[in-house]
């Protein structure tokens, strides 16, 4: 017999599929807990919502046997229930040395163009994640100490662009799920997930929160996992007015040049509020990055401050690649080469 709760998440999961244009779906199963719930849940709803899942795995080769048998798991746990499987080993150190990033930041983007690769070798333009509500109050908590906008407090969404891949886009389905009622799922379904040790070290920083921060912020309230979701949505709701106002004034202020870079009529630019001049920087290098980017508070100060000088020349970086050309009525923003 389906428990209230089992019934419970995979309604959840139901509901947050509803929209999908097309039956195919990447799932992304790493076989740990999270994972392994969502694939229980979507494979339980599939035939009645005519899903047509493809589970995809991806081996970091960080962790020697234990990354090979993780892989195995996932192979077995596909194969029993007659789902296609994708399973590729990717040697994420060697990323890492390469683009001269942490193992983390590799990991995460070779994961992403590897889920990618599947989606689009299989017809499908969405890819589900396994993040559930404690990964999204980690994640707030994360970026609030690392020091980050409002952009950066709303946490993950339910539906985005994926990284690495806008024109696909990833759903967390469980994003409003906590990771206990996760265990649980897994428990009482008789799921045997595989448990990764890296996610025990306190050598990385979110690791440090999970097992030793919002423990301690527990002590001041129990609730604060859940006070940090929803921060995360009453944010996201208000950024969706900033947004709209900030595409508005982009839009009276900016022309896109042939090169794609963007003129700005720079004393239109200067009337505006401190908040939109902030906003309309971060959405001209938003669009001419194609992605989300978090720009540093202190670039944007300083772009801020020239731009409303009497200077007449000049350039200005907001980020490696996006750089500022300043005159004296007008300013653009242009990709460096």
């Amino acid at each position: 017999m389906i428990s209230n709760l089992v019934s419970r998440i995979r309604e959840e999961v139901a509901g947050q599929l509803a929209a999908l244009p097309s039956p195919h779906l990447v799932l992304a199963v790493s076989g740990g807990p999270d994972s392994l719930c969502l694939a229980d849940a979507v494979l339980a709803i599939a035939p009645r919502r005519m899903l047509r899942p493809i589970i995809a795995h991806l081996d970091h080769g960080l962790r020697g046997a234990a990354s090979a048998a993780d892989a195995d798991f996932v192979r077995t746990f596909a194969e029993a229930r007659g789902v296609p499987c994708v399973i590729e080993r990717a040697d994420v150190r060697a990323y890492a040395q390469q683009h001269k990033c942490s193992i983390e930041v590799a990991a995460r983007q070779v994961r992403y163009r590897f889920l990618a690769r599947v989606a689009e070798a299989h017809q499908a333009s969405w890819v589900a994640l396994a993040h559930h509500a404690d990964d999204q109050a980690e994640t707030v908590l994360l970026r609030l100490i690392r020091g980050t906008g409002l952009w950066g407090l709303r946490g993950m969404r339910p539906y985005g662009p994926l990284p690495t891949a806008r024109h696909l886009t990833a759903v967390r389905p469980l994003l409003r799920v906590v990771r206990a009622d996760i265990e649980r799922y897994c428990h009482e379904q008789r799921l045997s997930p595989r448990h990764d040790a890296t996610n025990d070290a306190l050598d990385h920083t979110r690791n440090r929160i999970r097992h030793e921060l919002l423990p301690l912020l527990e002590r001041y309230n129990p609730n604060i996992r859940a006070v940090l979701v929803r921060l995360a949505d009453t944010i996201a709701a208000d950024l969706d007015i900033i947004a709209q106002a900030t595409q508005e004034a982009f839009v009276r202020l900016a022309q896109a040049a042939e090169d794609g870079s963007f003129v700005v009529d720079r004393r239109a630019w200067q009337a505006l509020s401190i908040g939109l001049q902030r906003a309309t920087l971060r959405w001209a290098a938003q669009q001419l990055r194609g992605e989300f980017i978090e720009l540093p508070y202190a670039a944007v100060e300083e772009a801020r401050a020239v731009l409303n000088s009497a200077a007449t020349s000049g350039e200005i970086a907001l980020t490696r690649d996006v750089r500022i050309a300043v005159e004296k009525d007008v300013f653009t923003v242009r990709k460096s080469l």
